[in-house]
């Protein structure tokens, strides 16, 4: 059996699957205190009930080599700098590993598409984020950074991101920046499609530049990856109807491109499935 994680700036999500690749058990809950105390304590009440053999991790910020290498709001404890099999064999032998969020998910959905031989993931949700797998392969880059999206260059914005950049597509197009806007303007707290159908030009200016980043992110993917695909996911991409729609139409003026955009049909299963495809 395979117990994986998926693990957000606040939240982390535990799931247990078979041998078969079916959910046992899933549960979400806030972490308290040091990520690595969180986890020991969770892994071992887990493989108490159940004959674990491998641990996976879904990890919302940067990961190298099976290390966390970026993670600037999530407290580490001694995960910070260790290489996560190890940590995994030496507290309690067994295999383990950890890669970033969008990796994850983009293993998910190509084995959920596997007659797609060249698929790029962008998922929009609290930030926005991309990865690209050709023929079964995750195409990672130096430094396990290729398709992050969010990064790319933009239009610059009166606050940072959570990398430091003041332009970065993150900031304008993710559920993230939607809140951030809205507290800038100091508009109610409201949907993309709320603040899209208001008469207020400041709530109609924030859903714009979302839309346009939107726009931004399937047009880049699809002229650097060329994929057959581009499937959508994430919280605010999947609850909101609009983003779909504008993401095809993106997809239309594309350069030299005939991708389709579609819809994910794993939910918020697709971090935990591809935590259990990892290799420890």
């Amino acid at each position: 059996m395979k117990l994986v994680f998926d693990i957000g700036a606040t939240r982390l999500k535990r799931g247990v699957l078979d041998d078969r690749g079916g959910f046992v058990s899933i549960d979400d809950r806030l972490i308290q205190g040091d990520l690595q105390t969180e986890l020991k304590s969770l892994i071992a009440e887990t493989i108490a009930k159940y004959p674990i053999g491998f641990i996976g991790v879904s990890f919302a910020g940067q990961t190298t080599d099976n290390k966390i290498s970026s993670a600037p709001n999530i407290d580490l404890g001694e995960l910070k700098g260790a290489d996560f099999t190890e940590w995994t064999r030496r507290r309690f032998s067994i295999n383990g590993a950890i890669d970033n969020d969008l990796k994850c998910a983009a293993l998910a959905e190509a084995a959920d598409r596997s007659q797609v031989s060249a698929l790029f993931t962008l998922y929009i949700g609290t930030g926005i984020g991309g990865a690209y797998i050709e023929n079964g392969v995750l195409i990672r880059g130096a430094n396990n950074n290729a398709g992050e999206i969010g990064h790319i260059p933009f239009e610059k914005t009166p606050f940072l991101c959570g990398c430091g950049g003041e332009d970065c597509l993150e900031s304008s197009a993710s559920g993230t920046a939607l809140r951030k806007w809205r507290d800038y303007y100091g508009l109610q707290e409201r949907t993309l499609s709320e603040l899209n159908a208001s008469n207020e030009p400041k709530a109609k200016e924030v859903a714009s530049r979302f839309y346009r980043g939107v726009d931004r992110a399937v047009r880049t993917s699809a002229a650097l990856f060329n994929p057959q695909a581009i499937v959508l996911g994430g919280g605010v991409a999947v609850s909101e109807k609009s983003v779909l729609a504008r993401a095809r139409a993106a997809a239309n003026n594309a350069f030299r491109s005939a991708v389709t955009v579609e819809l994910t049909r794993l939910g918020d299963k697709a971090n935990l499935l591809g935590a259990s495809m990892l290799q420890g």
